[in-house]
């Protein structure tokens, strides 16, 4: 009589480690983004009142928010990917969710007010000069990040960006690293095979 045991802990099947390096592999991409319009940011922009400024911070949330929300047909990455040792870069990352949640992605009303401008009333006050409409007309709030701020959200995308790269070297060798492999490269297939 053959005395067959299984271990009590499986690897995940290849298919599970291959959805798994298509997530941070899809994510190291947007982060990638993000860092590109911080620095585009940081370099370029100089006053809050840069019409660049509005849509770069689009560009920064949106691409680093992405990995975290449910995209098809994986869903986000693993809670742990949210997790930062450093609190000013949980605190930075969990606003960026936040402001692409409310204000980015979405446009939530109790943060983006909307208001009608009785004639002659100013639209905007700039450095001392109000701007009047004869007519009636509107304005829609939204909210901009100082300068400054990109510099901790740069750093957060880095240390995010460091963590998952080390994973994704990992799973990377794990996954092909023993393999015959063709001359060419090929498309990541989620499944059993190569």
């Amino acid at each position: 009589m053959v005395n067959f045991s299984m271990p009590s802990l499986q690897p995940p099947a290849r298919s599970y480690q291959k959805r798994d390096l298509y997530r941070l592999l899809i994510a190291r991409s947007d982060l990638n983004a993000s860092l590109n319009a911080c620095d585009l940011i940081l370099k370029n922009v100089k006053s809050i009142k840069d019409e660049n400024l509005y849509p770069l911070t689009t560009s920064v949330v949106v691409c680093y928010s992405r990995p975290f929300t449910a995209n098809k047909p994986y869903g986000s990455l693993p809670k742990k990917w949210s997790k930062f040792d450093r609190q000013q870069y949980q605190d930075t990352h969990e606003k960026l969710l936040q402001a692409r949640h409310e204000l980015f992605a979405h446009s939530d009303m109790n943060v983006r007010k909307v208001q009608i401008v009785p004639p002659n009333v100013p639209l905007v006050i700039d450095e001392g000069r109000e701007l009047k409409s004869p007519e009636i007309s509107t304005q829609v709030s939204y909210i901009l990040f100082e300068i400054d701020f990109f510099k901790i959200v740069r750093e957060t995308n880095l240390d995010l960006g460091r963590r998952m790269q080390a994973e994704i070297d990992k799973m990377i060798i794990d996954l092909y690293g023993n393999m015959q492999l063709p001359n060419e490269a090929f498309n990541l297939r989620v499944d059993e095979g190569l």
